[in-house]
């Protein structure tokens, strides 16, 4: 998908931490990583579907478990990330989580895993990569895996909802503080991502109304999301920081009737 926009060896010599990417968009990102030059660093909770993702990439591709909803693992898995090939380029914070719950439900024990994986898992990571990229003066990118989530309510997602909020808040400040590092930072939104964790969770009816509120009249792909996150990391947005880009047919542009 991406060497067909980009040219093959866009990212060579670059190295690229893709949290999250055991499977679904992570993984998709990971790919199109690898498909453009780039090493890369590939994490999740979850050691073997890291590992079978790695399998997948070239040799240099390097798998790394950790669950990063455990306070203090950020920091050892981007030690661990950096040890293998003693330098970062790209920052992908795509780990994340969600749950449903009425008001009355949410408990202080969820809550906390969601802001430890969705909030403060990307603050510390991100914190390291900015001190490793000013420490060797040369500068990449951090983007962001947030959500519409983040600029918009879904029914009985009221904390996940608030970690992506903060997402964004969070990418808009370290943009701000860093620019002149040469790091920039932005944020992608994905909307309804067709992946094989979607396809089991979603009912049939549910899909079908999801789908006539996007005006492309589709679900996004991984490799719809990965593209962006190519881009951003690519000379092409050079100009680009602080940014919050969502992937969503549309759907955020305003409300929308479905079929005639």
């Amino acid at each position: 998908m991406s060497s067909d926009t980009f040219r093959a060896d866009l990212f060579a010599g670059k190295v690229a931490l893709v949290t999250g990417a055991g499977r679904g968009i992570g993984a998709g990102i990971a790919r199109a990583f690898a498909s453009l030059g780039a090493t890369v660093l590939v994490h999740d909770r979850d050691s073997t579907g890291a590992g079978t993702v790695a399998k997948e990439l070239p040799r240099d591709a390097r798998a790394i478990a950790g669950d990063l909803a455990i306070p203090g693992e950020a920091d050892r898995v981007f030690g661990e990330a950096l040890g293998h090939r003693g330098r970062i380029d790209f920052l992908i914070n795509n780990a994340g989580m969600s749950w449903a719950a009425e008001t009355e439900e949410i408990g202080e024990e969820k809550v906390q895993q969601l802001i430890e994986l969705n909030l403060k898992s990307v603050l510390y990571l991100s914190k390291q990569f900015i001190a490793h990229a000013r420490q060797r003066e040369g500068g990449g990118a951090i983007v962001q895996i947030s959500s519409t989530a983040g600029i918009t309510g879904f029914e009985r997602r009221a904390v996940y909802v608030a970690t992506k909020f903060a997402v964004i808040g969070l990418t808009k400040v370290l943009a701000l503080d860093h620019a002149r590092d040469g790091i920039r930072v932005n944020a992608v939104l994905p909307h309804v991502v067709e992946t094989e964790m979607f396809r089991t969770v979603a009912k049939p009816a549910e899909a079908d109304l999801w789908r006539k509120g996007i005006p492309i009249g589709r679900f996004a792909t991984v490799e719809d999301v990965a593209g962006l996150v190519m881009f951003l990391c690519s000379p092409a947005s050079s100009y680009l920081t602080g940014g919050a880009y969502p992937v969503d047919g549309g759907a955020m542009a305003g409300p929308y009737g479905g079929e005639a």
